[in-house]
């Protein structure tokens, strides 16, 4: 299928935009996710944890608002099967909040996962469950300095964890998380993204970096461990 550009949006609301997700044809929320684009001031937000982040609803009146404000750099953004739950990875929180989205594009907060010891950055659902799978780092300075030095080559290799966050019945009570793959780093440095594939009854996790220039592939049965098998393409 051949792909067209249909048209470009733009905004004052819309300046440092890191994720986006769909909500139908002609709406989506983004992530814009630090208040200061350059200078010193964006590497103060970021190494404090400032919650100067925030979320951006494009509508279909074709004009942008601002969803949700005080976000610890929001990154990965992802959306529910059915809409009706939008998911927002906070890094220097660090955490991943659920919200549910109003009629007029803003967002309610319902709970959230605090993490330790792991930074999420980008997330998925897996349509067929509704998990939310969460890729991040296990060390951030060591993801900071890879991204840094890979151009020139370095011998960091950050490792990173693969999360699955189970939502509760009663949303307002959060989520339950499974750690179904941790790496040191050789697997796929400074790994960002996990997604579920799944063909007939041969299920799938494929990971996906920023700064690589390959994908890996995990075999995924009911729980994935130490004993995973994998192959890079």
């Amino acid at each position: 299928m051949d792909e067209k550009h249909v048209k470009t949006v733009k905004s004052p609301l819309l300046y440092s935009p890191n994720d986006v997700v769909a909500t139908s044809r002609t709406t989506f929320y983004a992530t814009n996710e630090l208040k200061y684009v350059w200078g010193l001031l964006r590497r103060f937000e970021i190494l404090l944890g400032m919650p100067w982040g925030h979320v951006v609803h494009y509508g279909h009146t074709g004009t942008f608002t601002k969803a949700y404000d005080g976000i610890s750099y929001p990154n990965g953004i992802a959306r529910s099967s059915d809409g009706s739950i939008i998911y927002v990875a906070a890094s220097s929180e660090p955490s991943v909040n659920m919200f549910r989205p109003k009629s007029d594009g803003t967002l309610e907060l319902l709970s959230k996962k605090v993490f330790r010891g792991f930074v999420p950055d980008n997330i998925s659902v897996d349509g067929a469950t509704g998990h939310v799978l969460v890729a991040g780092f296990l060390n951030t300075f060591e993801m900071f300095r890879y991204n840094h030095e890979v151009l020139r080559g370095t011998s960091v290799r950050p490792a990173a964890s693969i999360r699955r966050l189970i939502p509760s019945k009663n949303l307002r009570k959060g989520f339950s998380e499974e750690g179904i793959l941790n790496h040191d780093g050789r697997l796929l440095p400074s790994t960002t993204v996990a997604v579920m594939q799944r063909r007939g009854s041969t299920k799938r996790i494929l990971l996906g970096s920023v700064m690589a220039d390959h994908i890996a592939i995990c075999s995924a049965g009911s729980h994935i461990g130490r004993n995973n098998k994998a192959s890079l393409i």
